[in-house]
C-alpha cells in the first residue's frame, strides 16, 4: 500500500474565532485530506485536541454548539486573573475523557508560555486538558497553569500558530490556520474585551508564517468579535470557505510531495 503524505494542519488562536478551524476540518476530511498531525495555541490547541482524540468536525461542531461562557468560567477576581476556571478545566477533562497525549488517535502538541521565561513550552505528554487549559490561559483574564514545574499562559504570546512544530513533527506539507485578526470591526468595549483581542495580536520578532507553512488560510473572521460566541456557526463557515478556495493548491502539494517521494526513492 502506497504510504500517504502526512499532513500537518497548524490551528492558531484567537479565542471565538477559532470556530473557523472546525470548517477547515469539515473540508479536509470530506476532501480525503485529513491532517496525520495536528499542532494548536490556545483555541486552536481545544479545537485540535478534539480532534487528535479522534472526534470528526461535526461532532466538535456540536460541541461547540453548547458554549456559554456562564458555564465556562465564573468572576473570580484575584491577584492573578480576573477568572476562575475550574468549570473550564472540568469541561475539558469531560470533553477529552480525561486522556493523555499517549491515547491520542493522531500526533498532536499544544503550545504554551513560561510565565518565568517568556519562552515557548510545547506539550506533548502528560493530561491533554491540563496543557489545553495552559494554552488558552490568556494573561489577567484566566490564571496561569502550574504544569511539570512551568508556570503557564496563553501560547499566542509566543507562537500563535505552530506551524514550524508540525514539520519538526514529521509532517510532509503544513497547512496553517491564521485567525487571530485583523481587530474586530466592533471595538472592544470592556476590559476583558480589549484583554483578549491585545492577546491575538501577532508577536513580533518572529520568522513569517510563509516560511514555516507551506499554505496558510486566512478566513475571514474580522465581521464580529473574539468573545461572540453566538457567532461560532458564522466563523465555522468562514473556515469551510477559506479551506475550499485553497483545496486545489493543497490537492497540487500532495501530488507534488508524492511525486518527489517516488523519484527519490528511484533513485
Amino acid at each position: 500500500m502506497r504510504e500517504k503524505i502526512r499532513i500537518g494542519l497548524a490551528l492558531g488562536g484567537g479565542a471565538v474565532r477559532g470556530a473557523a478551524h472546525i470548517g477547515v476540518l469539515e473540508v479536509l476530511d470530506e476532501a480525503g485530506l485529513e491532517p496525520s498531525i495536528v499542532t494548536g495555541t490556545s483555541v486552536g490547541a481545544l479545537v485540535g485536541a478534539l480532534y487528535a482524540k479522534g472526534m470528526t468536525a461535526a461532532e466538535i461542531a456540536e460541541v461547540a454548539q453548547t458554549l456559554r461562557w456562564s458555564r465556562l468560567v465564573r468572576p473570580g477576581m484575584t491577584r492573578k486573573a480576573l477568572f476562575e476556571t475550574s468549570k473550564l478545566a472540568a469541561f475539558l477533562e469531560h470533553t477529552l475523557d480525561g486522556a493523555d497525549f499517549k491515547d491520542l488517535a493522531r500526533p498532536f502538541a499544544a503550545v504554551a508560555c513560561d510565565l518565568a521565561t517568556g519562552r515557548e513550552v510545547v506539550m506533548r505528554d502528560g493530561p491533554v486538558a491540563s496543557a489545553v487549559l495552559a494554552s488558552a490561559a490568556i494573561p489577567g483574564v484566566f490564571p496561569p497553569v502550574d504544569r511539570d514545574g512551568h508556570l503557564l499562559v496563553d501560547g499566542g504570546l509566543v507562537t500563535m500558530v505552530p506551524a514550524r512544530l508540525a514539520r519538526e513533527m514529521g509532517a510532509d506539507i503544513v497547512v496553517a490556520v491564521d485567525v487571530s485578526g485583523p481587530l474586530p470591526r466592533r471595538p472592544p468595549t470592556t476590559l476583558v474585551h480589549v484583554m483578549v483581542a491585545v492577546s491575538t495580536l501577532q508577536p513580533g520578532g518572529g520568522d513569517p508564517l510563509e516560511e514555516d507553512a507551506d499554505l496558510v488560510l486566512n478566513p475571514e473572521v474580522d465581521a464580529y468579535a473574539f468573545w461572540e460566541l453566538s457567532r461560532i456557526p458564522a466563523f465555522e463557515e468562514s473556515g469551510r470557505a477559506a479551506a475550499e478556495k485553497a483545496l486545489p493548491v493543497l490537492r497540487a502539494l500532495v501530488a507534488a510531495a508524492e511525486a518527489r517521494r517516488d523519484w527519490l526513492r528511484s533513485l
